[in-house]
C-alpha cells in the first residue's frame, strides 16, 4: 500500500467504500462489503471494535441500538451474544438476518477475493492507553499476509503509533477534524503515512504540504462535484458511501487536471 500511495501523486485518487457500501446495504456487514467490491471500490473501509471477551468485530457505533435489534454498549457483549443479533433488518427487509462479522471473517474473505481494506480502529470508551485493539488488528493482518496492501486509520494517534511500531510496512493514517497548527508534525509523531482530515479542511496548500513531506491526503466525500474539486487539489484517497458514483465522477476529470490546483511550496 505504501507503494500504491507513492504512485498516486500524479494519478487518480483511490476510492474507498465507506463501511463497505453504506448507501446500498447495511453498513459494516458482509452484504455491504460484497456490494462495495461489486461497485468497483478500490478499498473497503470498515470499523473494528473489541467485544467483552476480547474478539475483534466490525461495527461503528458504541451502542447496538441504531443498526441492530440489540440494545446497549457493544463492548459489554460477548461475541456469541453479538452473533445472535440481526444487523440488516434496520436497513431493509431484504437484509434480514445479516450478522455482525468478525474482523478475521472479513480479512479472510477480502484475501480470497483480492480486496484491499481500509481498517479504522474505533477509539471510544476503552481504558486509556490500552493497545489491545491495535495489537490484535496487526496480528490478524499478519496472519493473512495483508500488511503490505491494507491501510489502518484511527482518531487515536497513540494506537497508530503502536501499529507502526509493530508493523512498519503497514500504511497508516491519523484521522482528525480540525485545522492543526502542524499536521505534518502530528503525523510524524505517530509515524503515520497519511493525513485523514475532515473534508472541511482539505485545501491545495494542505495537499502540497503533505506531498512535499512524503505523506498522502485522505478524506470522506460523498458529493461528486466536491470529489472532482478534491481530485484537482491532489487528494490521494476518498471514502464514500457511494463509491461507484464518486469513482465515476473522479475518473471523468482529464488526467492532466488531477492535482492541478495543488500549490507548490
Amino acid at each position: 500500500m505504501l507503494e500504491v500511495l507513492a504512485s498516486k501523486r500524479d494519478g487518480y485518487p483511490l476510492i474507498s467504500g465507506h463501511r463497505g457500501g453504506a448507501a446500498y446495504a447495511p453498513e459494516n456487514t458482509m452484504a455491504a462489503f460484497k456490494k462495495g467490491k461489486a461497485l468497483g471500490a478500490d478499498l473497503l473501509e470498515l470499523d473494528v471494535q473489541l467485544t467483552r471477551d476480547g474478539h475483534l468485530v466490525i461495527f461503528h457505533d458504541d451502542t447496538l441500538d441504531r443498526t441492530t435489534n440489540g440494545k446497549g454498549l457493544l463492548r459489554e457483549r460477548t461475541l456469541a451474544e453479538l452473533k445472535e443479533l440481526d444487523a440488516g433488518s434496520w436497513f431493509s427487509p431484504e437484509f434480514a438476518g445479516e450478522r455482525i462479522p468478525t474482523f478475521e471473517e472479513v480479512v479472510e474473505w477480502a484475501t480470497d477475493v483480492g480486496m484491499r481494506l481500509n481498517v479504522e480502529l474505533k477509539s471510544g470508551p476503552y481504558p486509556a492507553f490500552d493497545s489491545t485493539l491495535a495489537v490484535k488488528v496487526v496480528e490478524v493482518l499478519e496472519k493473512y499476509g495483508r500488511i503490505d496492501d491494507c491501510l489502518c486509520i484511527s482518531f487515536d494517534h497513540i494506537w497508530i503509533a503502536e501499529v507502526k511500531r509493530r508493523a512498519p510496512g503497514l500504511a497508516c493514517a491519523i484521522n482528525y477534524t480540525a485545522r492543526l497548527m502542524d499536521p505534518i508534525g502530528v503525523a510524524r509523531a505517530a509515524g503515520a503515512d497519511i493525513l485523514n482530515v475532515h473534508q472541511q479542511f482539505v485545501s491545495p496548500d494542505l495537499a502540497a504540504a503533505a506531498h512535499q513531506a512524503g505523506l498522502g491526503l485522505q478524506c470522506y466525500c460523498d458529493n461528486p462535484e466536491v470529489a472532482q474539486l478534491f481530485t484537482r487539489m491532489g487528494i490521494d484517497f476518498m471514502d464514500s458511501d457511494h463509491p461507484d458514483v464518486i469513482k465515476a465522477a473522479v475518473r471523468a476529470i482529464p488526467r492532466e487536471e488531477v492535482g492541478s490546483l495543488s500549490t507548490s511550496l
